[in-house]
């Protein structure tokens, strides 16, 4: 990645004010550029061509899971960096998310600066680990 270049993030989750949050906080850093995802089913079809750096896709949403979405990556052959960021208790999703192709979980709670600051080093870490910078 260039110094002035930003990461190209996919947010993918059902909740339209979570979406909206985390896509402004990530935009005003000046380190992201992020399109929104309502679905797991949305997302699949944004992620060909789309040129993205990293994922963050929630758990919990009608239809496809988190976890289902990034084996459904993997399936595809997709070696895309993600971060699944999730309500759910660490213990009960942290170890399915990571064996289906998730780099990092981030426990989501009502947005503060602290967690949003977490989620963001974890997608600059799933990137320098996927060998995309």
């Amino acid at each position: 990645m260039m110094q002035n270049e930003r990461l190209l993030v996919l947010l993918v989750d059902d909740d339209p004010e979570v979406l909206e949050r985390t896509k402004r906080w990530f935009e005003e850093s000046g380190e992201f550029l992020c399109i929104s995802a309502p679905s797991a089913d949305v997302a699949l079809d944004l992620l060909p061509g789309g040129g993205f750096d990293a994922v963050v896709s929630d758990y919990q949403m009608p239809g496809m899971d988190g976890v289902t979405f990034f084996r459904t990556l993997r399936a595809q052959g997709s070696r895309i960096p993600g971060v699944l960021y999730t309500g759910m208790g660490r213990d009960s999703v942290l170890e399915d998310a990571l064996a289906a192709g998730a780099s990092f979980y981030v426990r989501k709670g009502v947005g503060t600066r602290a967690e949003l600051i977490e989620l963001a080093h974890a997608v600059r870490a799933a990137v320098v680990l996927g060998g995309r910078i």
